[in-house]
């Protein structure tokens, strides 16, 4: 959509949704048809199917040559129904996942133009590192919301157990913990030359989105924690700021004379001061 409202076709952009290309069954031979629509309504039912052995488990993984493009809206919306939680994975990924969300700048590019969903953290996380995950579905009786019963699938999602195997003494998953690990070093010292700040969000939106990203992984009392250190950093970031702004304006106002100076140590002394009172009230606080 335009500036002014004006609705775009995809065809005005150089592509047409409607344009067939010819698919080729491996053992049939046989070409069929499909366009972009087929393609999205493919990727919604193939994992509704149930062979004829009367299996419903999939191995999946996320080609990660997709985190370098833009993600589409309808494989988003793919991910709410079939991505795994956070909650699959294990201690040593877990452990970088916590790291990472805090880190990758494509996160937190995107929070600086507000655009965030329940589980976006997770989706890239399993993305960019081609994490493969296995979900299958059951069928189970239950009510519907009026009380009657009927028929319905239920989902779960697991970690790939083989990740976490040893073959030979070596961990069957160690590339993908080593792509992590030189992933987030690199991030650290990008932000260290390049500091990403998120100026238009409130404090309260950072710190909840924070958690989100993170919700499943820590307890109460560390979600409390990290909710009272990011209060921290913005108090003596603000109080920073206010201290010296004050200095410059007593410069500028008082005269050299020796009623105006200090004896060495005070100074310091009151700020020191200010800071243990922060602390004692934070700590108050969090208790």
């Amino acid at each position: 959509m335009t500036a002014n409202g004006q609705i775009i076709a995809p065809e005005e952009w150089g592509m047409s949704t409607l344009k067939e290309l010819d698919y080729i069954h491996p053992e049939q031979k046989v070409a069929v048809k499909y366009n972009y629509w087929d393609y999205i309504d493919g990727f919604n039912k193939v994992l509704l199917y149930e062979n004829a052995n009367r299996k419903h488990s999939w191995f999946i993984k996320i080609c990660s040559n997709i985190f370098e493009r833009h993600v589409s809206k309808w494989f988003c919306k793919w991910w709410t129904l079939y991505g795994p939680s956070v909650k699959i994975l294990p201690e040593s990924y877990r452990k970088l996942y916590l790291e990472w969300v805090d880190i990758s700048p494509k996160l937190i590019k995107m929070q600086e133009e507000n655009i965030f969903f329940e589980g976006m953290s997770v989706m890239y996380f399993f993305m960019e590192f081609s994490i493969p995950w296995i979900m299958k579905w059951s069928i189970e009786v239950n009510n519907t919301s009026e009380g009657f019963p009927c028929l319905q699938r239920t989902f779960y999602t697991k970690f790939w157990s083989k990740l976490l195997v040893k073959t030979q003494g070596k961990l069957h998953g160690q590339e993908i913990i080593d792509l992590i690990n030189v992933t987030i070093s690199k991030y650290y010292d990008t932000a260290h030359m390049e500091p990403q700040v998120m100026e238009d969000l409130s404090l309260f939106k950072k710190i909840t989105r924070k958690l989100q990203m993170k919700k499943g992984l820590i307890s109460k009392s560390e979600a409390i924690a990290i909710y009272i250190e990011e209060v921290k950093k913005d108090l003596m970031k603000n109080l920073d700021l206010d201290i010296k702004d004050d200095i410059s304006m007593i410069s500028a106002s008082h005269t050299n004379g020796e009623e105006d100076e200090c004896i060495a140590g005070e100074g310091q002394q009151d700020v020191d001061d200010e800071e243990i009172d922060l602390e004692t009230i934070l700590k108050l606080y969090q208790q």
